[in-house]
């Protein structure tokens, strides 16, 4: 059990650090240089990384 949850925690962690570098993207000025399609798509993207991010949060809660 300890080899799954350490896996999880390195999955969270993972996804955190992509989620952050995506947030931080969509903040910044060089998402003007990309088409409304991609700028999007991108939107999507991080709010299904945070879904999946309060999943896995809710996950490893219940394993403690």
């Amino acid at each position: 059990m300890a080899d799954f949850k350490e896996r999880l925690q390195e999955e969270k962690a993972q996804l955190e650090e992509r989620l952050n570098k995506l947030d931080a993207f969509l903040q910044s000025e060089k998402v003007k240089e990309i088409d409304d399609v991609q700028k999007a798509l991108l939107k999507v993207q991080a709010t299904a990384m945070n879904t999946y991010l309060q999943c896995l949060s809710e996950r490893l809660e219940r394993l403690n």
